[in-house]
């Protein structure tokens, strides 16, 4: 059957609703901590809707026997190390039964168009649960680059702990500012090391530490402390996540575990362990059902840990970088 290759439309979004609701169906089957919101139609259609409405989108459908059968929705971004392309999950539909290579075909339009732009680093968030379509993409030369994951929990079967000898963990007030910005470049120092090599630019330093300085006493936050009564040597923090109309991966109830790090002369003594258990129990206590959080996938102490703790990766950010010379060494 011939595939007609078409500029995306206003008209097509109810048939790009349908794709969507229905990837999101049998994401569910594999994940069922996903939002099922998004299995209605006119909810996954309004999703699509957010994507394309936005200032910079546009986007490519594949149409087969006059229906649609493929979609992709980007959008350019200026980033701090160049101009990307983004395609986030509202943005990517295959009909079931489809091949994945129709996405193929619909990101050399897509991507074209990125370059024209001058944007030469290209990035799509996809669902975890169909290997063919992630292999599809690993074929175009994208690459793992970001995790996004869930934990249920209700499942989550917290181990019996002894307490630490060496330090206690209590929540953090305002007065802890300072304790906090001692902490916020641990993150950012360990990624700028083998094999992440994320660039470390001196004024994020200085951004980093106001910003975690001000979290400190803030109410919206719950941020638990590894304090071993001279030295705060660790932290963990949470704060509600609200459900989004173009986000499939927060479900209701959700929490978001971040700012999460460990002095690097006091790892191995378990503080990451025990603030991690501590924070995760204590917002199931407080009536939050699931807590999501996302990690750099070449960073290799996040990717080994998180899932340690029963967090399932739902979806994931492929990466790929195009040789700028390709904007004028051609023919």
């Amino acid at each position: 059957m011939k595939t007609e290759i078409q500029l995306f439309n206003q008209d097509m979004l109810a048939e790009a609703g349908k794709l969507l609701a229905s990837r999101q169906a049998r994401e569910r089957v594999i994940f069922p901590a996903l939002p099922k919101r998004f299995e209605d139609v006119p909810i996954a259609a309004k999703a699509v809707e957010t994507a394309f409405k936005k200032k910079s989108a546009f986007g490519f459908a594949a149409i087969r026997g006059g229906k649609l059968a493929a979609y992709l929705i980007g959008e350019s971004t200026p980033l701090d190390w160049g101009r990307g392309g983004f395609i986030h999950l509202p943005g990517c539909g295959l009909a079931e039964g489809e091949d994945p290579a129709l996405l193929q075909d619909l990101y050399a339009f897509v991507g074209e168009e990125w370059n024209k732009r001058g944007c030469f680093l290209h990035y799509i968030y996809l669902p975890a649960g169909d290997p063919a379509v992630i292999d599809a993409w690993f074929s175009l030369g994208f690459g793992r680059e970001r995790a996004d994951a869930i934990l249920d929990l209700s499942a989550m079967d917290t181990p019996k702990r002894k307490p630490a000898s060496d330090f206690g963990i209590r929540r953090s007030t305002a007065e802890d500012g300072k304790r906090l910005e001692e902490l916020s470049d641990v993150i950012a120092v360990h990624q700028s090391r083998a094999p992440r090599w994320h660039p470390l630019l001196p004024e994020e330093l200085t951004e980093l530490a106001e910003g975690w300085a001000e979290i400190a006493g803030d109410p919206d936050w719950t941020i638990w402390l590894a304090d071993t009564g001279t030295e705060v040597q660790g932290s963990i923090g949470f704060r509600a996540l609200p459900e989004a109309d173009d986000d499939l991966t927060i479900p209701p109830k959700a929490t978001d575990l971040t700012v999460a790090a460990v002095k690097e002369a006091a790892r191995g003594r378990g503080i990451m362990s025990a603030l991690t258990w501590h924070g995760l129990e204590h917002a199931r206590n407080e009536g939050y059902e699931f807590c999501v959080t996302n990690w750099q996938t070449a960073n290799l102490s996040a990717s080994r840990t998180w899932p340690r703790f029963g967090f399932q990766t739902a979806a994931y950010r492929l990466a790929r970088t195009i040789n700028p010379m390709s904007a004028w060494a051609k023919l």
